[in-house]
């Protein structure tokens, strides 16, 4: 789908569109910072000159981390080019085929990619069976998630096999690894090279607007109801609701996140179960509830944030793999097959 006297395509006007939401969360940033460093500090510095000395620094080092974290979300790849170098690179150079055209315009698969969800089902495409030379580029990856019929996970969109846990975005319009949503804050996908800043994220962003929050309160709403006193700053009060409000929501979103980091399950696999290979059984088995990925809660943060604290608490890469193959759970496995065969 091409917009009308527009020489782009649906994709590229939205993520062209989808920069807006960056530079509102930038702006909001920036400005609840200088209102602090106008206003509030001024007035927590007329009042406790020691409190003034340490929350300033704390104030600006929480503000820089969100920052850092945040522009390490919206710049870093979070897996598409990976996805596709891990599964076309090594099989005849084989790339991504944006439009396949034919006579009348794109193909029916092409607009049926464009009017989708945010991300596509391994299913959507379970009826179409895999030519030989699929199946042979399939197999390089090694996968052990497969669709309902057996088959290995193909995304006939990027013209590439899925590994483990990789999904199409179709707002980004490419494969995933490790997908686990499409941010609009973002403008872009939480994958698995951005899953620890994301989190890392979400932390330092709900501290911030909670200590952002509670100083105004304290050193300069309740100083005006206290000493009665004329001069109020608008902004100031609107800063405070908003850093309350945006505080509530942030400590459930990182709370369920961490959740889904110490059980391994990313977003979507909470909504879609992931369907195994097992040997033996013609058709995938769906399990429910269990996820082979589970390694135990101590594993799965290691696996995220990496194995040595000391990077754990900045947006590094030490997320440890590759993104296309994950240690499973055999003692979990194990059971998975007797219970199939």
């Amino acid at each position: 789908m091409r917009f009308w006297c527009l020489p782009w395509t649906r994709h590229q006007v939205f993520r062209a569109l989808g920069v807006l939401p960056v530079f509102l969360t930038v702006g909001l940033l920036v400005w609840s910072l200088g209102v602090f460093y106008a206003v509030v500090l001024p007035a927590m510095h007329g009042r406790r000159a020691a409190h003034a000395w340490f929350w300033g620094p704390a104030v600006t080092a929480l503000w820089v981390m969100v920052v850092w974290c945040y522009g390490v979300c919206v710049m870093r790849d979070p897996g598409h080019s990976v996805a596709r170098r891990a599964t076309v690179s090594s099989h005849g150079g084989m790339g991504r085929q944006p439009y396949i055209r034919v006579r009348g315009g794109d193909t029916p698969r092409r607009r049926r990619a464009d009017s989708a969800a945010d991300w596509d089902s391994d299913d959507s495409d379970a009826g179409v069976r895999l030519t030989e030379d699929q199946l042979q580029q399939a197999d390089l990856i090694q996968s052990i998630t497969a669709t309902d019929s057996g088959q290995p996970r193909y995304c006939h969109k990027c013209n590439a096999a899925k590994p483990d846990r990789a999904h199409h975005c179709s707002s980004c319009d490419m494969c995933v690894l490790r997908f686990d949503h499409h941010c609009p804050w973002l403008n872009s996908c939480v994958g698995f090279h951005t899953q620890k800043a994301f989190l890392l994220f979400v932390t330092y962003a709900a501290l911030y607007t909670t200590v952002l929050g509670v100083l105004t309160t304290v050193y300069y709403v309740i100083w005006i109801i206290t000493e009665q006193a004329l001069d109020i700053s608008l902004q100031t009060l609107f800063m405070a609701c908003i850093a309350f409000a945006f505080a509530i929501s942030l400590w459930g979103f990182a709370g369920f996140h961490y959740y889904l980091a110490l059980r391994n399950l990313t977003t979507l696999e909470t909504h879609y179960s992931n369907k195994y290979r097992v040997p033996g059984v013609a058709s995938a088995v769906q399990p429910g509830s269990i996820n082979l990925f589970d390694l135990g809660w101590r594993r799965n943060l290691r696996q995220a944030f990496g194995p040595s604290r000391r990077h754990w608490f900045v947006p590094t890469i030490s997320t440890i793999g590759d993104g296309t193959r994950y240690p499973i759970n055999f003692e979990t496995y194990n059971e998975l097959q007797r219970a199939a065969t």
